[in-house]
């Protein structure tokens, strides 16, 4: 394996936030982290926590536990995530610690054109979310056979065994899922969830109730007993193709068999006496919380308080910068040239800092990169650590909440909408609000562009953490913050992950700061120049830290999780 590839440099930090503007989740007021002294698993669901620990408990690693715990999550939370998405992950073992990167990301079918999304000269959005053709082909499948039999102890049924009993003989109703289903209205208008959510009654399921997903527990109990081959060549293949068909759509059952994950070098940026090891190309993630990194090195943000003003703007200006490159250049490097050490080299971190100004922000056309030779709230992660030492960071989508809103009828599956994390049109935001260039344009077999962004933390060579959150371009920023307060901010877990935060993605040209976020950032922060709209996020970060006992966890209050170890 060629050497990771790596941010050089002395690395700081940055910033907060994450997920669709205005979004929330129901209040939460943890007591505090969990510490406990052998191993931990820190997901945005309890029942997804427990069963990872079981797994541990049961003799198997964290690779195991983390096959377990996603394909739990895709059932009791299927509107974050599911077999009908893809995501990313970072493994470190503890006897070879090199630190190794999977890309299961969706890619477009082989029937898609750069301009699908495109009538009468715009984005038909509806077409580009909740129509076939928005339907990305699945990688999540493959991804945890990938995992598992890279890494995995267990027998690969004994690790989908909790997934298929989950669904097959239900589960008890939580918080959120309630919350989510009553805060889209478009979800009353959609079969594929009034049939598995809606009581007789007419009322959506409540916090409690107990709910089976008959469909889902046979295509998992299939996958336990076959593998991925049943998914991508099989009968739920087969289901999946029909339905699309059905629907209008054309994706193929060649487009399944065809699909592959992959092992990638991971994006290094050493920050101080840390290593943090970061996602690269599709996710856009590692790149640039490598620039934004490189820009904060150079101020001594530990003099400054955290609430205050000044370090609000540096944060959003790291940002503003890192985001609007991101626009730029960023896409599959299969496809197109990332050119990521120039967006990292010394001359374009010089050259963010010759624009910065301590007083005012600038105008938006004067962020972003031109080289002289020229004139990313349907996503969970969890974190764990194993009481070898094993630990892995993972992050997995269908996008939006639901996905595309169809669902197979004969497996059970909710099929992601990550079509539209392409550029649809160049120049044109997504859901997101980001924007992208013909860098992230459509074409068949390549994946959009995403801001995942799991982390894996070193520090003198040792491991410390592992990280990583849910929503959207707010990921990229919310995860770091959170690192930032643990690594500079002398803060525990429980009061990084769950103090207010803030977002710059350049476009739109807006900070956000969280409802109770400090007055510093909220009345301090006009004062620049910045528009700034106070929302409530919706975004959550899983986290798990090293501690004088062991390790401290911390699952995202946002989103209802909880932690679980021993």
């Amino acid at each position: 394996m060629r050497p990771p590839t790596r941010i050089v440099a002395p690395v700081l930090l940055i910033c907060l936030a994450t997920t669709t503007a205005g979004a929330t989740d129901p209040p939460s007021t943890p007591d505090g982290p969990l510490v406990v002294p052998r191993a931990a698993v820190a997901a945005d669901h309890p029942l997804a926590s427990r069963i990872g620990v079981e797994v541990l408990q049961a003799g198997g690693n964290a690779a195991d536990a983390a096959v377990a715990v996603g394909l739990a999550l895709g059932v009791v939370n299927a509107f974050a995530s599911g077999i009908g998405g893809g995501g990313f992950l970072l493994w470190r073992g503890h006897e070879d610690t090199t630190v190794r990167a999977l890309d299961f990301r969706e890619v477009a079918p082989a029937c898609a054109t750069e301009d699908m999304f495109v009538v009468d000269g715009e984005v038909d959005r509806q077409r580009a979310l909740f129509s076939p053709h928005a339907v990305a082909v699945p990688g999540e499948v493959a991804g945890w056979w990938a995992l598992h039999e890279a890494h995995g102890r267990l027998p690969w049924a004994d690790v989908v065994a909790p997934a298929v009993s989950l669904a097959r003989d239900g589960f008890t109703v939580g918080e959120l899922l309630p919350f989510r289903l009553q805060r889209f209205e478009r979800l009353r208008q959609a079969p594929s969830v009034t049939a598995l959510y809606l009581r007789e009654d007419g009322e959506w399921v409540e916090q409690g109730d107990t709910l089976t997903l008959p469909e889902l527990g046979r295509a998992l109990a299939s996958i336990a007993d076959e593998g991925p081959d049943v998914f991508y060549r099989g009968w739920i293949a087969q289901d999946i193709v029909n339905t699309l068909r059905d629907e209008g759509g054309c994706m193929t059952l060649e487009d399944l068999a065809a699909y592959s994950p992959r092992w990638v070098d991971p994006v290094v940026t050493p920050y101080r006496e840390y290593t943090v090891y970061g996602m690269s190309s599709p996710s856009s993630s590692g790149i640039v919380l490598g620039a934004a990194l490189r820009f904060l090195e150079r101020f001594e943000l530990r003099r400054l308080a955290w609430e205050d003003a000044i370090t609000a703007h540096l944060i959003l200006q790291a940002l503003t910068h890192a985001f609007a490159d991101r626009a730029s250049f960023h896409g599959d490097d299969r496809f197109v040239d990332v050119p990521w050490p120039a967006l990292v080299a010394p001359e374009r971190i010089n050259g963010m800092h010759r624009l910065w100004n301590p007083a005012r922000i600038h105008d938006a056309e004067t962020y972003g990169w031109t080289p002289e030779e020229a004139a990313d709230e349907g996503t969970s992660h969890f974190s764990i650590i194993d009481e070898d030492g094993n630990s892995i960071a993972v992050t997995v989508t269908v996008n939006t909440s639901f996905g595309s809103l169809i669902r197979t009828p004969e497996s059970g599956i909710f099929l992601n909408n990550e079509m539209n994390d392409f550029s649809g049109q160049p120049g044109t935001p997504n859901i997101f609000g980001l924007i992208g260039t013909r860098a992230n344009a459509i074409a068949p077999g390549k994946a959009p562009l995403s801001s995942m962004s799991p982390l894996i933390v070193e520090r003198d060579g040792e491991l410390v953490g592992t990280l990583g959150g849910s929503g959207g371009p707010r990921i990229i920023s919310g995860t770091l913050l959170v690192f930032l307060q643990v690594a500079d901010f002398d803060r525990d877990v429980w009061h990084a992950v769950t103090t207010p935060r803030l977002h710059h993605q350049w476009m739109p040209f807006v900070a956000y700061v969280e409802e109770d976020g400090p007055h510093g950032w909220i009345d301090g922060t006009p004062h620049f120049g910045y528009e700034v709209q106070v929302q409530r996020f919706g975004n959550a970060v899983q986290a798990i830290w090293t501690h004088p006992d062991g390790w401290q966890a911390m699952s995202d209050p946002r989103k209802r999780g909880a932690p679980a170890g021993y």
